[in-house]
Parts: structure tokens; C-alpha cells; sequence
């Protein structure tokens, strides 16, 4: 093979990987720990998108899976092992990170299989009758990966065969076919503590209405994504608002931006949580406080600030009758 001639663009359009991560740690790493690890790279001077909820939707994958892939740059040394950062080592510049809405819950360490392993649980019938079922799901040969998480899913998360079963088919009715997104939502149930297809029915049809409530008031008319449902989740369980509070930072979002609206919206929720705010009432009052405190100094700001001392600019408007005047002069 003749030796490839690449072209780099501008220094200033380039991301730096040091040769020693390439090396010792690249080998060891899964596909999401080399995207986060990347993101971080191309990222590390720009600190507000070094978030793990920004990465998650980046990623399309929930909080909890880009917490693992930090844990593991962490535990390599390259990131520096903070709640609150989440930067390459050379990168001292903290970044805030949002905690997942989930439960404390460890998720168990991922199987890698060969070629070899996947092909002995293919002569495994109760495992070769599930992969048939997931074959008519998502209708498709499964790759390797896909029995991984198939054998995850059964083995680690310990999901019985017929909650294997629904997981499948409540996917697949949400037009999501991709195992990753399968394995997400398998997290967020063993999480929950969810053991039986009535337990995630329930859990489904016990929140459903208030989480499209929310996408409908953002303008979201698809089904919500793992992050969407956990920044959901966050607003009523961790700063424990209300709906119509909810709603109203909602309507506030969607006439102010069309990008990055759950974003958005949680900087205003959480604002109004760190504020006390529970109540319509309650905003009325900050919304006149905050007017209060802005009036003063737009006010002085309409003036030009050359004015105050300018006595040309400082005249009043003449009473004296001009004519009556004339006439006195004749």
C-alpha cells in the first residue's frame, strides 16, 4: 500500500491529541469514551459546552453514560478527578457539570464479546429465541454489539425474559430501534427499581402525561429522548416546582429562542428554585423587583452622558410672547 499524503487545515482549525493517550489509553477505550474524550479536546477553551447534559445531547446518549465515560478518563489520569470539573489534565479552566435526575444506582460493567462468544450463545436456545425476537423488533440482523447489549441487559441489568420482551416492543413503539436507545431506557427502568412489564407500564402511563405536557409547552412534538425526560424530571423532583411554574418558563423559552431550549428553560427554572419561587405569584413578584432594579439605570442611560454638563443642552423653553414684544420696540 503506497503511503498516504494528509493534508492538515489551519492550525487554528486543528485539535491536539498528545501522542502518550494515543499510545497507552486509545487501545483500552470504547467508542462514547473516544467521543467524550474528543468533545473535551475540541472544547476545553470554550467551558459552557463542557456540560454533561450538552455532551449527552451532543451524543444522544443519557448523563449517566457520559458520567461512566468520564469516570473512565479519570481513573486513566487524563481528567482531573472533580465533581465539578471536567477538563483534560492541561486544562485547569473548571466546568460545571448537572447531575443526572437517576437514582443512585451502579451500572454494572459492560460484556465484550468475540466472535467466538457470540456465536456459542447463538446455539444457546433461550438466548437464540430472544435474539430472534429482537430481530423481528427492530427488523435487521443483530450485530455484535447488539448481542452485547442483549446479554447486558439480561445477565448484568438481571431483566427477566418478559421485560426483556416489552422493553423491545415499548421501544419500537416509540420508533426507536437502535440498541443504544435500548440499553438507555433498560438503565433508566433497573434504576427505577423496575422488575416486572406492570411496573414499567405503570411508570410509563404514570409520567407520560406530565412529560409531554412540558414537550408540547417547548414546541416538541417527537417523543422525548432520555435527557429530555431526566431535565424533565429534574424540574419537578429536584427544585420541585409545579406545572403551571413549569409551564410558564416553558412559554418563556419559546418566545425567546428556537435552539437549545431544555438548556434554556433550566436556566430559568433553576434560578426561580434557587429564588424560592413556587407559585405564578411568586414570579409576578421577582419579574417586579427585577424592573425595579433596571428602571434607575436605564433611565440614566437614555441620556447621553455628555449632556449633564453641556449648558447648551441644558435650556428650557422660552414663555416670552415675541410679538407683544415687537410692538413695545415700534
Amino acid at each position: 500500500m503506497k503511503n498516504a499524503n494528509i493534508q492538515l487545515t489551519s492550525p487554528l482549525e486543528v485539535t491536539v491529541i498528545p501522542n502518550m493517550v494515543i499510545d497507552q489509553v486509545v487501545p483500552e477505550a470504547n467508542e462514547l469514551q473516544l467521543k467524550v474524550y474528543l468533545y473535551i479536546l475540541r472544547h476545553q477553551a470554550d467551558s459552557d459546552q463542557i456540560q454533561i447534559s450538552r455532551m449527552a445531547d451532543f451524543f444522544n446518549e443519557t448523563e449517566k453514560e457520559i458520567s461512566r465515560a468520564l469516570r473512565f478518563w479519570e481513573q486513566k489520569g487524563i481528567l482531573v478527578p472533580s465533581h465539578e470539573e471536567a477538563s483534560p489534565k492541561q486544562d485547569t479552566a473548571p466546568h460545571q457539570q448537572e447531575a443526572p435526575c437517576e437514582t443512585d444506582f451502579t451500572v454494572p460493567v459492560r460484556p465484550r464479546l468475540s466472535r467466538n462468544e457470540v456465536q456459542q450463545l447463538s446455539k444457546d436456545r433461550e438466548f437464540s429465541e430472544l435474539m430472534f425476537l429482537a430481530e423481528a423488533f427492530v427488523g435487521r440482523p443483530l450485530t455484535a454489539r447488539d448481542v452485547e447489549s442483549l446479554l447486558f441487559i439480561r445477565e448484568n441489568l438481571r431483566f427477566s425474559s418478559e421485560l426483556l420482551e416489552y422493553l423491545l416492543e415499548y421501544c419500537t413503539s416509540q420508533n426507536k430501534k437502535n440498541f443504544k436507545y435500548v440499553e438507555s431506557v433498560a438503565v433508566a427502568w433497573a434504576s427505577q427499581g423496575i422488575t416486572t412489564p406492570e411496573e414499567a407500564k405503570a411508570q410509563s402511563q404514570g409520567h407520560s402525561k406530565r412529560i409531554y405536557s412540558v414537550m408540547n409547552a417547548l414546541g416538541k412534538k417527537s417523543d422525548p429522548t432520555p435527557t429530555e425526560t431526566a431535565y424533565i424530571n429534574r424540574w419537578y423532583q429536584e427544585y420541585g416546582l409545579t406545572q403551571e411554574v413549569i409551564g410558564e418558563a416553558c412559554r418563556r423559552t419559546v418566545l425567546a429562542t428556537d435552539k437549545n431550549r431544555f438548556q434554556y428553560a433550566d436556566k430559568i427554572l433553576r434560578s426561580w428554585s434557587q429564588a424560592g419561587v413556587r407559585s405564578l405569584e411568586d414570579i409576578a413578584k421577582a419579574d417586579t423587583a427585577y424592573t425595579q432594579k433596571k428602571t434607575p439605570a436605564s433611565r440614566r442611560s437614555a441620556q447621553p452622558a455628555y449632556a449633564a454638563n453641556n449648558p447648551f443642552l441644558q435650556h428650557t423653553q422660552s414663555d416670552t410672547d415675541y410679538a407683544s414684544l415687537e410692538k413695545l420696540l415700534q
